[in-house]
Order: C-alpha cells, then sequence, then structure tokens
C-alpha cells in the first residue's frame, strides 16, 4: 500500500481538528553511519549496537568505541542528544528506546535509526507511541509489496505518513502510551530481583553449600533459623563436607555428569513447504523467542505448528517447566516453557529426572552455560552437543533436597510466570488501544473508561 493509500486511510477515520501529514514534515530521523571495524578501540566515544536498543532506554551493553578526535571530525553530527528515540531498521520491530543522559553524545551504528520532533507541534511521548503501534509499523511492512520485510531505512520512511491530533490530545495519549511503559517496566524490574533471588538461593545451596559450612562452623543450631534457612532445614543437611573430583562436596551427595540429572530432548522443524503444518495452536520455539533473563519463561512463540505438523515431523511437544536451551548459532540462550511446546533442531530440551525439578534443571543449566563460557577463556563456544551434557560434572544432591529447593525456588520462580502472563495481557491491550488513540478511532477518554472498567 502506498504512503497516499495510508495518508486516505487515516483521513477518512481520524476526528475533525486532526491532521494527516507526511512523516517527514514532523520528524527528523537520521540513520547512522557505516563505520568499519578498524575503526573500533578499546575506549572513547561508545558505538551503540543493536544491543544497546533492546530496552526501553538505550543502553552501552554491547558498544564498540570510536577515536573522540575521529569522531569529531567526520560523525560529530550522528551524535545522540538525551531525549532522542531510537529504533532498529534491522530487528526488534516496535521496540522504541530513548537516549538517556548516560548514552547521550555517543553514535548509532549503521542499522540505527534517530528520531525527533520536527517542531514543537510534535509531542515527543505522542512520538514514541506512534513509532512503537502498529499504524507505524504496517506501512513498514507495506513498503515490501506484501511481502515479509525485515529491513528499512530512510527512504521507506519518507513514503510513510502520520495521523496528527492537537498537541493536548498528543499529550493525552503519549501519557497513555508511558503509562503502559512504565508498568511493564516495572513487572520486568520485579522479575530481575526475583530472577536473582532463585539464582543466589541456587548458588548458597549447591555451589557455595553455605548450609553445610553454617552447621559446620557453628553458625547454625538445631532450632534456631538462619536468613534463608529455616529452623525446620537443619536436618536436611549434613554437617560435613568430603573430598570429591570437584573439591569439597556434601557428606552423602553425588558427584557425576550433568545428563545424570537431565533427560535430553532433541527438536525438528516440520517441512515449511507444507502449509498445513503452520499456524496451528501449538507453540514451536527457535532462538528468536528467547525471552528477557529476567523473565526466564516463554510463553508466546512467533510461529507455531498444528497437531499434523507436530506428526509429521522430528518435533517433540515438551511439557510446561521443561527448559529449552539454544545449542547451535546464537548458543546458550535459556528459556523455560511456560505452557506445552515444541522447538526446532537447533535447541536441545531438559526435563529433569532422578528427583531433579523443573527449577532445578533450570538454574543448573544456566550454571553449565556460565561453566563451559569460562572453559572457552572467554571466546563464543560454538555448539552445545548430547556429549556436552555428558562432560559436564555435576554435584548431585540426595531427592529430599532437591525437592525442598523446588518449593522454596518456586516462591521467586512462580512469581515470574505470573507476571509474564500478566505482562503479555497488559501487552497486548496496549497494542489493541494505542493504534486506535493514533489513529483517532478511539478517544483518550474512552480508553480510560475502557481501563477503569477492567481494573487497569
Amino acid at each position: 500500500m502506498a504512503s497516499s493509500a495510508y495518508q486516505a486511510e487515516f483521513e477518512a477515520i481520524c476526528p475533525e481538528g486532526w491532521k494527516v501529514v507526511p512523516l517527514t514534515d514532523a520528524v527528523i530521523f537520521q540513520e547512522g553511519p557505516g563505520i568499519l571495524a578498524k575503526d573500533f578501540q578499546s575506549s572513547g566515544v561508545p558505538l551503540i549496537r543493536l544491543k544497546g536498543v533492546e530496552g526501553d532506554f538505550v543502553s552501552l551493553e554491547g558498544c564498540n568505541f570510536l577515536a573522540p578526535e575521529k569522531v569529531a571530525s567526520k560523525w560529530n553530527h550522528f551524535r545522540l542528544e538525551q531525549g532522542d528515540l531510537v529504533i532498529s531498521t534491522s530487528a526488534s520491530f516496535g521496540r522504541v528506546s530513548e537516549v538517556t543522559e548516560e548514552s547521550a553524545g555517543a553514535v548509532p551504528y549503521t542499522g540505527l535509526i534517530r528520531f525527533q520532533p520536527k517542531t514543537k507541534e510534535i509531542d515527543a511521548g505522542f512520538l514514541r507511541a506512534f513509532l512503537g503501534s502498529s499504524a507505524f509499523m504496517q506501512q513498514v511492512e507495506a513498503m515490501a509489496s506484501g511481502s515479509v520485510i525485515r529491513h528499512f531505512g530512510p527512504m521507506h520512511l519518507k513514503q510513510m505518513a502520520l495521523p496528527l491530533p492537537p498537541i493536548g490530545e498528543q499529550r493525552a495519549i503519549g501519557n497513555m502510551a508511558k503509562l503502559f511503559a512504565e508498568r511493564l517496566r516495572n513487572q520486568s524490574q520485579t522479575n530481575e530481583s526475583l530472577e536473582a533471588m532463585a539464582r543466589a538461593l541456587f548458588k548458597a545451596w549447591f555451589v557455595d553449600f553455605e548450609p553445610v559450612r553454617a552447621k559446620i562452623e557453628g553458625r547454625w543450631q538445631r532450632g534456631q533459623s538462619l536468613p534463608g534457612l529455616p529452623a525446620h532445614l537443619y536436618d536436611l543437611f549434613p554437617d560435613r563436607l568430603v573430598e570429591s573430583e570437584l573439591g569439597e562436596v556434601p557428606e552423602g551427595w553425588g558427584v557425576g555428569s550433568f545428563s545424570d540429572a537431565v533427560e535430553i530432548i532433541g527438536g525438528g522443524t516440520p517441512k515449511t513447504s507444507v502449509s498445513e503444518y503452520w499456524g496451528g495452536d501449538i507453540p514451536w520455539f527457535s532462538v528468536v523467542d528467547t525471552p528477557a533473563a529476567s523473565d526466564v519463561f516463554v510463553v508466546q512463540t512467533e510461529k507455531s505448528i498444528t497437531k499434523s505438523g507436530l506428526e509429521g515431523s522430528s518435533a517433540r511437544l515438551v511439557s510446561k517447566g521443561a527448559t529449552i536451551i539454544s545449542a547451535r548459532g546464537t548458543v546458550g540462550n535459556l528459556a523455560i516453557a511456560g505452557r506445552d511446546m515444541t522447538f526446532n533442531q537447533s535447541c536441545y530440551a531438559l526435563k529433569g529426572k532422578n528427583g531433579s525439578g523443573c527449577y532445578f534443571v533450570f538454574l543448573s543449566a544456566q550454571r553449565m552455560v556460565e561453566q563451559l563460557k569460562a572453559m572457552a577463556h572467554g571466546s563464543v563456544f560454538s555448539t552445545i552437543t548430547r556429549q556436552t551434557f555428558e562432560a559436564v560434572r555435576a554435584v548431585l544432591p540426595p531427592e529430599k533436597v532437591l525437592r525442598q529447593f523446588e518449593e522454596n525456588a518456586a516462591t521467586f520462580l512462580d512469581a515470574i510466570l505470573g507476571n509474564v502472563n500478566e505482562s503479555r495481557s497488559l501487552a497486548q491491550l496496549r497494542d489493541t488501544l494505542l493504534p486506535k488513540l493514533i489513529s483517532g478511532e478511539l478517544r483518550v477518554r474512552d480508553a480510560e473508561a475502557f481501563l477503569k472498567e477492567r481494573g487497569q
């Protein structure tokens, strides 16, 4: 659909008093420069990469650096200003990142586009809502004449239209978008804290052996409680450490292969040429579906398959709670299945055995990935095979310890799953309301009334 068609479509539904303008009349945009790897150095002016625009705010994570004098002579006009909006042209479509005080002055790499309102008649919050909405993305996708587009650039932006309400309405829409963003960010931050507590519990019990050391050192007496160690767990742990191939381990605990604790299940992909295999109600996980590390669970996947697709391929259905780990390409990404699902052949699913629960398996796999990275001396390890799981040596606690750990870890991880599902519902509500607000099909007062009725 051409830009003129979109302009006509917006004009047909926009309320009286709204305008529909070419995007170039309202917004300044600029794609980052192409910079060669030979210009990278260990310090200097940050060069923002794709990793830096995966969140709501531009971060310096994954950035390279450029010589200040070279930036001053060649790329100074590309430097970001606080409040700029940055999006990727080739991945994470719909994700808009705002430049903060920390990232101001950095240079965006090619493939990243920065946006600024052109005049004071354009509210930055409204612009952010537009760039993150289907009203924008539908125009991006239309530039490929109906095919799936995986890249866009300034030439496409020059063909787009922007529905433009009066400034007061813009601010109201921007504020509503901000409210959604803040609630989703709060959920993410809560999950980050909960995930950190689960990791800390795992490390205390199965890496540092803190309960055993507390008994040995006399810090934990029968009938007493310690932080994270209630009195009723006292008899669960021995009061001695003994030598093993992994160093000191609690007396009575085993040492073996990581594969002794998990069942390893391979994945598969139904034939893409058979349309009847795709678009069903069975989630099909691939590495692009990996959730943020703090969210842990995957509850929705980009692609899904049908029952016939499952039966007609090597894909395997695993139940809710299985850990999925990427084994080739992007290696070591982890997720817990938040519902029954299947996955492609570049991943394995791990299910606990010999008493290992799903949360113990996930946190053990997380630790295993850290070990593999350390063994590779900081380089990216290229693949994980079944032999990898057999080669990694691990402590194997007794079943009664594993059962208690699962109960304790569930306090944190079950809460994360609840938050992930709630965030998904909130994001769906946002994605339904914002495009209607931006086009004028729905007014802010009606959206506020709708949210109030839903208790949002």
